[in-house]
């Protein structure tokens, strides 16, 4: 089966949440068959941080809405923004 990358902006809720902590958790309950790839904190505006994640996940209906469902159950994401999705 082939499988989709998809690239995050991840907006945490406010500036004093722990980026790497975050990272951390979302990575350690991934729900099976998805996977962060790659994770990087950069200065986004106003003093604020965002995270830009690249996950890999498989190419099924449902599969990024499942992905963006379990990221907005973390109370320390604000919002989340799809900068590019690609089938690998």
């Amino acid at each position: 089966m082939a499988r989709v990358a998809m690239l995050l902006r991840i907006m945490p809720a406010d500036q004093d949440v722990d980026l790497n902590n975050l990272i951390q958790k979302i990575k350690e309950g991934l729900p099976s068959g998805f996977e962060l790839r790659d994770a990087k904190i950069k200065p986004f505006a106003f003093g604020m941080s965002v995270i830009e994640a690249m996950f890999t996940l498989p190419e099924e209906e449902g599969a990024s809405a499942r992905l963006e469902e379990y990221l907005r159950g973390f109370e320390d994401i604000q919002e989340i923004n799809v900068l590019m999705s690609t089938r690998l």
